[in-house]
Order: structure tokens, then C-alpha cells, then sequence
């Protein structure tokens, strides 16, 4: 099984990408540990060069896993059409379905707060700006999904339940 879990800086993501993928006995990709890593080995000069080569290294890891018979979810903003269609190409090549997940967070009050209460969990990963984050722009996603909104109830039981668990 491919989950794609995608949506905003501070929506929750991560937080709830670990808890599904410990349910699910899962493997979590996280981009932002790709990308970390890509500046923390020097391969790429700064954060603003790392462009999609956090996704192209966790789009080989998901392939790793999946021919291991591993279940992945990958865990990204996924801004960009063009960022989501190499998973569903993966998907499709091995024979399996896509759950695409948007989460969002409803409550502009409480995004804000996670945003500018939060701090990096990974050595020389920068969070951004709730400016920034406004400023981010996310296309539409053409890919049939479901949306989960992290301001209310239960987001992880929300995900597990829109997975069939």
C-alpha cells in the first residue's frame, strides 16, 4: 500500500504521518529528512537548491520498500502536481493503488500557533515563517483524495478510518 499524506507547513502532518504509520506497521518518508540530509552531506549548497531532490530520493525509498512488500507513506507538502505524479506512476508500476491525504487545518488561529510554536525536530532543518506559509501556494490536486482537517476530532483516526482500518 502507497499513502500519500500532503498539505501545508504546521497542518499537522508529520504528527500524524507517524502515528498512521506505527498503526500500520508502515514505512514513514519523511521529504524534510531527505532534504536535511542532502544539505547536512553538502550535496546541495542550501535550502533553496534542494528543489525536488528530497521527493526523487524518497520516491527511490518508497520503490525500495514497496518491492520488499513494505507498506510506505510519504509525508510532504506535495505543492505541486508535478511533485505527487511520480507516486502515482510508482503506484501504478507496482500494481497498487494510491491513498492520496490532504490535511488541512481549518482553524487560521491554531495553524498559526503550531507554526510559530514550532521547532525543528531534525538537525539543520529551518521551519518556515508563518509568513511564509501564507504565502505558500498549493495547486489543485486533480488526484481523487480525502481531506482531513486537523483542527477537529481525532486527525489520525480520521486517516485510519479513510484508509478501510
Amino acid at each position: 500500500m502507497l499513502i500519500v499524506v500532503g498539505g501545508l507547513p504546521g497542518v499537522g502532518k508529520t504528527t500524524v504521518a507517524r502515528a498512521v504509520a506505527g498503526e500500520l506497521r508502515a514505512a514513514h518518508l519523511r521529504i524534510d529528512a531527505f532534504e536535511v540530509a542532502l544539505l547536512r552531506q553538502g550535496l546541495v549548497p542550501a535550502p533553496d537548491d534542494v528543489g525536488a531532490h528530497g521527493y526523487e530520493l524518497a520516491l527511490t525509498a518508497a520503490d525500495t520498500c514497496l518491492t520488499a512488500g513494505t507498506d510506505v507513506l510519504v509525508d510532504a507538502v506535495f505543492d505541486v502536481a508535478a511533485a505527487r505524479r511520480p507516486f502515482r506512476d510508482l503506484a501504478a508500476r507496482h500494481g497498487i493503488g494510491v491513498h492520496w491525504l490532504r490535511l488541512i487545518c481549518t482553524d487560521p488561529a491554531e495553524h498559526r500557533r503550531r507554526v510559530e510554536e514550532r521547532t525543528a525536530d531534525l538537525p539543520g532543518h529551518t521551519v518556515p515563517t508563518w509568513e511564509q506559509v501564507r504565502a505558500r501556494r498549493l495547486d489543485q490536486w486533480h488526484e481523487r483524495h480525502t481531506v482531513v482537517d486537523t483542527a477537529t476530532g481525532d486527525p489520525v483516526a480520521a486517516v485510519l478510518s479513510a484508509l478501510g482500518r
